[in-house]
Order: structure tokens, then sequence, then C-alpha cells
């Protein structure tokens, strides 16, 4: 019979068979073996029917049937075969009046094995050396002797109902018994079932303990039983599982085996390679749990615990439970985790004594004790007044214990705390002692040294802190080196508002919005006071726009002193656009102009935009002309990629032809400046968009002879070559081809089956001797080959397939040529214009 660990404190290991250990685990209860819908006590105890007639379908059930029902059962089914033989043939002397318990059992083939270490198991001679080996008490001997005795007296009945001509009823019971072992082990034989035990909750069944079944089908999972690392979705079910069963389990504690409790907090408290968000609130559930059913706890599970309640919010009670568990502070393996939970829950809880006398222990140890553990003192003394300059003098002795093995992470651990407290001096020795190894001392100085004192020293600190995310701290920075005569310059405080501004918070927006408004405010004065020393004999006076309170979160009234930038005023204008808000962005544009600040093309899109999207386009285009024509702005590409977007056709969902014929008109005036502009691409996104916008725009409008001329100007100027999927949005009219729906699936098809049938018929086109094989082709030959696709499909949409552009339509492309002002470039070429007005050659467009 196959070894199997037996422990009863799992505390000890060794081997008895499983046979044993089964009746070893519920020897406080009655010796049961599962059964599964039919046994042989069922079918002994149903009525017999009629032949031909029909039995009703029995009810599967999960009860369980005891070794005294099986031989009540036995010699039942014995009495009932014995009176067939009787009224058959004449009666046979035999010995059946002896209880099958009484009659002297057949020995049993039990091997022993004894474990010498994990993994390597020694066979023991007899059952006299594994008693002596595994040094079992008399109780548990007299359990597996009885067990023994069961088991031959099961073998020896079996082989009665066979000689009694009960084979197939034998039969069944041998299956039911061998499916019950089978279901129990998972099929494991050997050491391998004896390390990956069988865990199970008995003595709870029924339809009110069906929880306890779902949980007892989550432990006999192969998985589960093989162990390695869980899955967030074990972690998930194993606490589905238990939490749904506890409300059972709390009726009878008593009945769950401590395997499991184990099991159960192994899963749960699982933390390394797995996101396992609910951890601790998942274990203070279970440490209540194996306390209310008297389970011990195991050192490394009480400072867990412990942890647990503190973290759930019982901080008081969780460090009353740390000071009642003291002894786990005397214990080799235990020692350095005790008293590092103390540090952590007394500095958290505001007891920075017992923080500190729990670090001594700690430091003042024979153990080789890692001094970062100072740092939880640090940030708890630092958050009172009274005792930072305590909490400094912590963080000295601290980086004296760590010498050269301190790390910058370490500063900026420190550092942070200090800022988190608003002890921004404190802060800013700590980072000179970092970048200087404590050479220079800047507390309690008015004026901070020249190698300190600068905004390039201040500008690394505040990259570094915007950097990490901590933006409040930064701004706190900027702030108190303020005070010491160092000013931030404005590139640093546009770098902390375009975070605030990312961040997308509506706090951090408005502190982004705060700081902006001031720095324009300061700028304004200065333009003032400019003005006003131009001009003595009469100062001229300037209203500066509404500035919001100033930014001091402390109330300190701070006021900033760096002067706003063109960047400034472009961080405010893309938020303020992105938001919808119009009237600010109108503000901050008269606040520009009287701050003298130079305006941008950045800035102009943006009012454009702003401008267009409140419906007011003919606004949007007068006021491109006016920042272009009177303030001298020079356009870039996403100028004109904005003004095409302000044409009807690209912002109105119901066609106006009206509007329409006017978009004609102005997408060709927008096509011409956008020619004339010295302006380059730099980017591929903006080199991507721009040509498909310009000729989405003029297809929308029917404007057919322009998109032709368009395409030819942009494959000169732009070196432009259209995309195998525009051709196919261009075919299907549509550019909201993505959402998987039925309609663009025939739209796409549509195009498709379009695009490759004018491929095709150029292809037919060319002469025999010059026709190309389509997966052999040159960049330049592709390239030619999808530019007269795009013709023709544009002369398919006007209807004019047909046609011959360059005969028929000669008139109408040299009129829209001169509208566009491309004459030059696609009527009549001229090499000097067309290098002229070239936004991106060749070779550029190789390296983007």
């Amino acid at each position: 019979m196959p070894p199997r660990t037996f422990s009863l404190d799992l505390s000890r290991s060794s081997y008895v068979c499983k046979s044993c250990l089964t009746n070893l685990r519920i020897s406080n209860q009655p010796k049961w073996l599962a059964r599964h819908g039919s046994s042989v006590a069922q079918k002994a105890q149903q009525p017999q029917y009629p032949t031909g007639q029909k039995r009703p379908k029995p009810k599967a059930t999960t009860e369980t049937i005891s070794l005294e029902d099986l031989q009540k059962a036995f010699t039942q089914l014995k009495t009932e075969a014995r009176e067939q033989e009787q009224a058959q043939a004449p009666p046979i002397k035999t010995d059946d009046d002896i209880s099958p318990i009484a009659r002297p059992t057949q020995p049993l083939s039990v091997r022993y094995y004894n474990e010498i270490q994990p993994g390597t198991y020694k066979r023991m001679p007899d059952k006299d050396g594994f008693t002596t080996s595994a040094k079992l008490d008399t109780k548990i001997e007299a359990a597996i002797n009885e067990l023994e005795q069961q088991m031959a007296s099961t073998v020896e009945m079996l082989q009665q109902m066979e000689e009694g001509g009960m084979q197939d009823k034998a039969d069944d019971l041998r299956k039911q018994f061998k499916k019950t072992l089978r279901d129990q082990y998972k099929g494991k034989t050997g050491p391998e079932a004896e390390e990956h035990r069988w865990l199970r909750i008995l003595g709870f069944s029924g339809a009110r303990h069906r929880a306890v079944a779902n949980l007892n089908r989550f432990l006999a999972r192969e998985n589960v039983v093989k162990g390695g690392v869980p899955k967030p979705k074990d972690l998930l079910e194993c606490w589905k599982s238990y939490s749904a069963a506890r409300k059972s389990l709390s009726t009878a504690w008593e009945n769950v085996p401590r395997g499991v409790w184990d099991f159960l907090w192994t899963t749960l408290s699982w933390e390394e390679g797995v996101d396992n968000p609910n951890r601790m609130s998942h274990i203070y559930v279970l440490a209540k749990d194996m306390s209310a059913a008297g389970v011990v706890l195991r050192d490394s599970q009480q400072l867990l615990a412990i942890e647990a309640m503190f973290i759930e919010g019982w901080q008081a009670e969780a460090i009353e439970a740390w000071k009642k568990a003291v002894t786990l502070g005397s214990k080799p393996e235990t020692f350095k985790e005790y008293w590092e939970l103390g540090v952590r829950m007394c500095c958290i809880y505001g007891d920075t004594e017992r923080a500190q006398r729990a670090a001594d222990m700690l430091l003042n140890s024979a153990h080789d004790m890692d001094p970062r553990i100072i740092i939880p003192i640090v940030r708890a003394l630092a958050a009172k007044e009274p005792t930072r300059e305590q909490a400094w003098t912590l963080f000295r002795d601290m980086r004296d214990l760590l010498g050269t093995s301190m790390t910058v992470e370490d500063y900026d651990i420190v550092i942070g705390s200090f800022l988190a407290c608003n002890c921004v001096e404190f802060a800013l020795q700590a980072f000179v002692d970092m970048m200087f190894a404590g050479a220079i001392d800047v507390r309690g100085k008015t004026r901070l040294p020249t190698a300190v004192g600068n905004h390039f020293f201040l500008g690394k600190w505040l990259k570094r802190l915007i950097g990490a995310g901590q933006l409040d701290e930064a701004y706190q920075v900027a702030v108190f080196l303020q005070t010491k005569g160092v000013v931030a310059s404005p590139i640093q405080l546009n770098g902390l508002i375009g975070a605030w501004i990312r961040s997308g918070s509506a706090e951090d927006l408005d502190k982004a919005e705060r700081l902006a408004w001031d720095m324009i405010h300061t700028r304004l004065e200065y333009v003032y006071l400019r003005h006003r020393a131009a001009s003595m004999d009469q100062p001229t006076r300037f209203y500066a726009p509404y500035v919001p309170p100033t930014i001091g979160g402390d109330g300190s009234g701070f006021k900033c002193k760096a002067r706003a930038t063109a960047e400034t005023i472009s961080l405010l204008a893309e938020n303020y656009c992105s938001r919808g808000l119009h009237d600010r962005l109108k503000e901050l544009w008269e606040g520009s102009q009287r701050a003298e600040i130079t305006t941008t093309a950045f800035f102009m899109n943006q009012l454009i935009r702003s401008h267009s999207h409140n419906m007011k386009a003919d606004d949007a285009v007068a006021l491109y002309r006016s920042m272009t024509k009177e303030q001298n702005i020079r356009p870039d590409g996403h100028t004109f990629l904005t003004l095409f977007s302000t044409l009807s056709v690209n912002r109105l969902i119901q066609r106006d032809e009206v509007l329409s014929a006017r978009d004609v008109v102005s997408g060709r005036q927008f096509f011409s400046d956008m020619v004339e502009a010295d302006w380059v691409f730099d980017s591929p996104e903006l080199f991507g968009i721009l040509p498909r916008t310009i000729l989405f725009s003029m297809l929308k409008a029917h404007d057919y002879t322009g998109m032709l001329v368009a395409a030819r100007a942009m494959k000169e100027i732009f070196a432009y070559t259209p995309p195998e999927p525009l051709l196919i949005e261009l075919a299907t009219g549509s550019t909201m081809l993505k959402a998987p729906t039925k309609r663009n699936l025939e739209r796409l098809m549509s195009g498709t089956m379009t695009v490759e049938g004018l491929m095709k018929h150029h292809r037919a086109a060319v002469a025999p001797g010059q026709r190309l094989d389509p997966d052999n082709m040159t960049v330049d030959q592709r390239a030619a080959e999808l530019h007269a696709v795009l013709e023709q499909l544009i002369l398919l949409k006007a209807g004019l397939q047909d046609v011959d552009p360059n005969a028929n339509l000669r008139p109408a492309l040299e009129a829209a040529a001169r509208d566009m002002g491309v004459y030059d470039i696609v009527i009549a070429p001229d090499p000097k214009k067309i290098s002229k007005h070239r936004k991106l050659d060749k070779k550029a467009l190789q390296e983007m």
C-alpha cells in the first residue's frame, strides 16, 4: 500500500498508509466513505419491482456511508442470496452465523516508510520498527490497529460476497470503494501523493452547506493540489469560495483541518509575482476565524495578522497585540520582523518614543540590521514642529551609519519626507548634502552661498521633483528659494505648469492657471515700469486683465517674480482651447497683447480652433488674416490644418449647397496661402494628416478639379505619395471605417474592389513590353502607380472616368491652378518655383 506522510501537529513527518491517514484525519468523527449517488446500501434498501415495471430514477445524493452500514448491507444481501439458494437446493452447511467482524481477519500487506529528509524515504522492516521510528503514542497506535482490522474485515466481506454468488454486487462495492480513493487522492500514488496532500473539510452536507462543498471542490483542483505560484484568478476564487463558506464553517470550526487553514493562509497572503490588492483585508478576516476556531497561529502568521489588523484600522488594538507578542522579538527567526513592524506601526500611530526604542533594539543587536529603519522615525518626527530638529539629528545619524552605502534613492526619500511636512529648509540641506557630500551648510542663512543660490542649482532640484511627480513639493521649493533671493526661471516654472495641466485633476489645473496668470501679471508690471521709464513726463497707464488670487496655498500671499513668456501663454491657450473656454482664451489674447509677448503660430492656431469650435468660422478666418498680415505671424503646417477644419463640409453633419460653394473658394485660397508660406513639416503625424485633410475637404465640397490639382501639386512640393488605405477611404467617401460595423465592412469591401479594379485597369493600359510585376516594383514605380490610381479615382468620383484630363479638362485645371497658386508647379512646371515652395524633399521624408 502506498506510503502517506503522517503528522498529528504538522511538526513531525513520517509515513503511514493512505487508509490509516484517512481514518486518523477524522478520528473525532465517524469513519465515513464518500458516496456519489448510488451505492450497495441504496440498492439493498430499494424495493424489488416486477419484471418489466419501470423503476423510478434515483436522485443524486451526497450522503456518506459508514463501515457499519456496509456490513448491514452485506448481511442483508447475503441473507437474500441464502434464501434464494435454499428455495432451489438443499441447504449447505456454512459458518455464516459467524459475524464478519468476529471472523479472524486476513493479514494485510502493509508497507511502512519513514521520511529521512524531504523527498527521501526509508522503508521500515515491520510495524514495530515503524512505531519506534515514528514515536507514535498509544492512542494513535491503537487507531492504526483498529483501522487495519476494519480494512481486513472489508476485504473478507467482499470475498464472501463473491463466494456467495453476489459477484456483481461485490464488484459494484469494490468499484465504489476504489472511486472514493481515486477522488480523494486524485489518482496519485507514492511520494508524489504524499507531497501534494489532499485537503477536504468533512462534516458538512446538504443544501445548507453547499458553499462548503464548493470550497472542497476548489481545494481538490489539480492546480491547487500541485501548488506553485497562484494566479490572480486563483486568489479571487479562493477568497470567493472561503468567504461564502464562512457562515457554515462557523457552526463547527473544529471540523476544519489545520492543513486547510495553512493552505488558505498561504494562498490569501501570497504577494510574490502576483497582484493581490486585498491581501491584508483577507488576512485580517482569516486570522479572526482561526482565532475563533482555536487554531494557534505560527510566529510568522502572528506578525502578519497584527500588521493586517493595523492596516484595517484597528491601530490601538494592533499595537497592544504587538506588545503582548514580545516573545517573538526574542526569537532569532522573527527578531528582525517583529521589531521592524513595531517601528513602522508606532511611527504611524504617533508613538515616536516607543518606535525609537524598537529601532535601538534592532541597531544595538548582534544581528546585521539596516539603518534605513530610521527613515519612518524621521518622517514621524518631522511632522511635528517641536521634534523637527530631532528628526534632522536622526537623519544625520543614519547617514553616518550607512556611510558610502547611502544611495540617491535614500536621499530622495528623506527629502520627500521633509517636503511632505513643509520643512523645505531641512529638505534643502539634505539636497545640498547629496550634491556636495555635506560640505556646505545652508540652514538658518538669509542669503545662500553662490554654489547653491542660483537658478541653475534650483533648476536641477525642480527638474528632479517634477520628474518624480512631486509637483506641490516643487512649488514649495520655488517659493522658499525666492524668499532666499533665488528666483526660478520662467522655463522651470513653465515645466511645472505643464506638469500640473497634464495631471488632469481640477485642483492641479487651478494651480497651473493661477501660477501662469501670476507670471503674466508680473510681466504686465514689468512692461508698465519699462514704459514709465521711457516717458517720465506722463506715465502710460496699463490695465491688467483679471488676475485670479495668488497660488500660495499656505495663505502666505506669495507673488511670483518670474515673468511670463510665449511658452506660458501657449500652455494656457492649449488648456483653454481643449476645455472649450473661449472667453478665457480671448482674455488671454488681450493680456498677451498688453504684456507685449510675441504671439506665436501655436497660440494663433489655438485661437482659430477655438473660434471654429464655437461656430464662428468667419471670425476664425478673419483672425488668421489679421494676425498674419498685420502682426506678421508666420503660419505653419498646423495653421493650415486648422483652417481646412473650419470649412463647413468638415464642421456640419448635413451638407449645405451654399456653404459648400463658399468652401470651394476658401479651400483654394487656403491651399494658395499654404504654398506661399515659408514652413516645413515638423512631424510625421502632420505629414500624414494634412494631405489627407486637403483631399477629403475638396472631395466633400465636390471640387474635383481642385482636388486633381492639389494631388499633382502635393506630389511636387510635399513629395507625397497617397497610401493605398487612403485610396480606399476616398473610394468609399468616408473617414470612419475603423468602427467594426456591418455597414463599414460593406464599404471597405466595395472600396477595396474599386481600387483594385483601377489598378488592374492602369496596368492593362501600359504597353505590353513595359508592364511590371506588382510584386517586384521599385519605390518610384509603385508611387507612380498610386498617383495614377488617385487621378483615376478623382475622375471616377466626378463621373469623368472616360475623359482625358490633360486634353479635355485643361481649361478647368488651369483656372483651378491659378486660384490655388500652383500654376508654375502643375501647369507650367518651373524647377525654381518648385524648389522654392517645396515643404519636404525626399531625403527629409526618408529621415522622417
